[in-house]
């Protein structure tokens, strides 16, 4: 007997999109600030902050009850965590991208950058940089990372997933910017949405001559029309940026993120278990 996935449904799917939004959103603020573009700096590190946090609130409210949700904060410290768990490696390394793009950003507000006197070193803001650029690339795998563990679910149970996810934290956190127009980040946003359908395509295909309950997420989530608008909407969302043209920019980068979080929900919908 085949059973659908029924716990991680939109709620995680949003979460998931959030943290991919966020992850290379950071690696695009150390980026400017490098290039000394303080207000997109300052942008892509608020991101970093609230996305990932807003994306802890959703899964302690869908995954952990109430008194518990407080351990998904840095539960790597927790003297009862489950190392084996990448619930508490994902959870601690989001924390920590929250904590980076924090101190990274708020030497970047002019109110509180005499406060945040770290700022004034640009060695302590590079190593600062370099951390939430790493924490954010984790935090994409990452979502990718804790679906493959799930060795019951063979639909997720997969090398292609961890990828999947890396592209598609390149898409929707470069698509961020491409919305605001930024040329720069256009080729990422392209590459990325390019790379994200043929990571789907390539998962849906190995999941289909693999295991019967692989084999019937496949065909269910190849006929997903959540499937089909994302991938469609990834298609257009890269060949928009990779005109390079300004008025493409903005409609090609909503397009990336919305295409993220259709192909996410199709991939979380339509795991299953074979009893």
């Amino acid at each position: 007997m085949i059973v659908r996935n029924t716990v991680w449904g939109l709620p995680v799917a949003v979460e998931m999109t959030l943290i991919a939004v966020a992850s290379f959103a950071a690696v695009w603020a150390y980026a400017y600030w490098r290039r000394g573009e303080v207000k997109m700096a300052t942008l892509g590190g608020l991101l970093g902050v609230l996305l990932p946090a807003a994306a802890l609130a959703i899964l302690a409210s869908e995954l952990l009850k109430p008194p518990t949700a407080g351990l998904l904060v840095m539960p790597l410290f927790n003297p009862h965590a489950n190392l084996e768990s990448w619930m508490v490696w994902g959870a601690t390394g989001i924390s920590l991208l929250i904590l980076w793009s924090l101190l990274f950003t708020l030497p970047l507000i002019k109110p509180l950058s005499g406060i945040a006197v770290w700022g004034k070193s640009r060695i302590a803001m590079n190593t600062l940089g370099v951390l939430m650029s790493a924490f954010g690339i984790f935090a994409a795998v990452y979502t990718g990372l804790v679906l493959a563990y799930e060795r019951g679910i063979p639909f997720w149970h997969s090398a292609t997933v961890p990828i999947l996810a890396l592209f598609m934290g390149i898409a929707a956190g470069s698509g961020v910017y491409a919305m605001l127009g930024r040329r720069e980040t256009a080729k990422w946003t392209a590459l990325g949405s390019a790379l994200v359908v043929f990571t789907w395509a390539l998962h849906l295909h190995l999941s289909s001559i693999g295991s019967s309950a692989a084999a019937f997420s496949a065909s269910g989530a190849s006929a997903d029309p959540a499937s089909l608008l994302g991938a469609v909407l990834a298609l257009a969302a890269s060949a928009a940026t990779a005109t390079n043209k300004k008025f493409a920019l903005v409609g090609g980068g909503l397009l990336a993120i919305v295409a993220v979080f259709l192909i996410r929900l199709a991939l979380l919908s339509w795991g299953a278990w074979e009893f």
